[in-house]
């Protein structure tokens, strides 16, 4: 004979076959937003146009520009013979950045004297302007340094003198080619696992008040909490597989490959997406209809994941504020989960505390959906 817990168990399933739209919603809508985020939000800056106004056309303003040319960061669409047309450029959106070379920059190089370079940067952008005010500077710094070496050369062949070199050697660690693809895809993954999960637990329950099928349930002879587990058990499996789909898709379409313990990424997954259903459950014991369900499930879970987790914005980098409240969202924590075992191959060792605040939390929301579930049912 099946037990209560199976048979609930068993027809939330056939409802789930027979239901496109939760299939659409666990298997094609996580891929859709892996694909999107994943392609759609990059921190690279690459060819970023300039335009050059270059007063002095000498063989160090040549050189100088060459760097440029030659960099994989940008890319001088044209050169201009005033600096209005640099301004249109510029104003148009035709270029992020505009240089203006003076007249004199090459007699003050070659007579050992200072010269400078004006860079005129579209700010509109501000992260875009950030990043590549920061790329010309280096490539400055670079061919500025290696002017003055050419000249200190020049000296010691005069003087005799030996002056032993110094170079910097740069090591990278964890993402060696800086893809901010390496950086996104883990908090993707803890992004749509909360919105995900929480949609799929706050509509279940509340679809039975629509059809007014919970009165019938609630009268029969099964026990409250065999109702509950047997309602969420299917969408806690759902939501799990959705995890390996997603985690396998990364690797798929954008090589991201988990450096660390596979094993212990399964057993946080469970934990994390133990609380985010008990999230969902809550959602649907304050709800009467699927559609607000669904609305404030995704309040609940996609705003703070999104803003507030360290996805996107540095947390440190937000008012004081901000900071404390971000201490409440478990994805915060499940991303710098994913990024250490994914990026840094870290172990138990390094990320027990953010799995412990997981476990915990996934602890009191399980057992607040529940009070509230059994409550809301009497």
């Amino acid at each position: 004979m099946r037990s209560p817990l199976t048979a609930i168990a068993r027809k939330e399933f056939i409802q789930i076959r027979r239901d496109k739209s939760t299939i659409y919603m666990v298997f094609i809508f996580p891929l859709m937003m892996l694909i999107l985020y994943g392609y759609g939000i990059r921190y690279d800056v690459k060819l970023v146009p300039i335009t050059v106004f270059d007063q002095d056309a000498s063989f160090e303003s040549r050189q100088y520009l060459e760097r440029f040319g030659e960099s994989p960061y940008f890319s001088i669409i044209r050169y201009v013979p005033n600096y209005r047309e640099l301004e249109n450029d510029i104003n148009r959106g035709e270029a992020r950045l505009g240089v203006v070379i003076p007249p004199d920059f090459g007699e003050r190089l070659s007579s050992n004297r200072e010269a400078t370079v004006q860079v005129i940067v579209d700010g509109a952008d501000s992260n875009t302007a950030t990043i590549a005010l920061g790329y010309f500077s280096a490539i400055t710094r670079e061919y500025s340094s290696a002017v003055m070496m050419n000249q200190m050369e020049a000296m010691i062949r005069r003087t005799n003198l030996s002056i032993p070199p110094m170079e910097i050697e740069p090591r990278i660690w964890f993402n060696e080619d800086l893809q901010s693809v390496e950086f996104i895809v883990p908090g993707i993954i803890a992004i749509i696992m909360m919105i995900i999960g929480t949609l799929l637990t706050a509509v279940t329950i509340v679809k039975e008040k629509e059809d007014g099928t919970i009165e019938q349930i609630v009268s029969s002879p099964i026990k409250r909490h065999q109702l509950m587990l047997g309602k969420v058990l299917p969408y806690a499996v759902l939501a799990y597989l959705d995890f390996l789909l997603v985690v396998l898709a990364s690797y798929v379409f954008f090589g991201v490959e988990i450096r660390g313990s596979v094993l212990l990424l399964f057993i946080v997954a469970f934990f994390y997406l133990l609380g985010v259903l008990g999230i969902g459950i809550l959602v649907s014991t304050i709800t009467e209809t699927q559609i607000s369900a669904m609305l404030i499930a995704i309040l609940v879970s996609l705003l703070p994941s999104i803003l507030l987790s360290g996805f996107i914005f540095p947390i440190r980098q937000m008012p004081e504020a901000l900071q404390i409240l971000t201490t409440v969202i478990p994805a915060r924590y499940f991303i710098e989960i994913l990024r250490d075992i994914y990026l840094k191959g870290l172990g138990l060792e390094a990320i027990w505390r953010e799995i412990l605040y997981i476990m915990l939390f996934g602890f009191v929301t399980l057992v607040l959906a529940a009070q509230r579930f059994q409550k809301r049912l009497d």
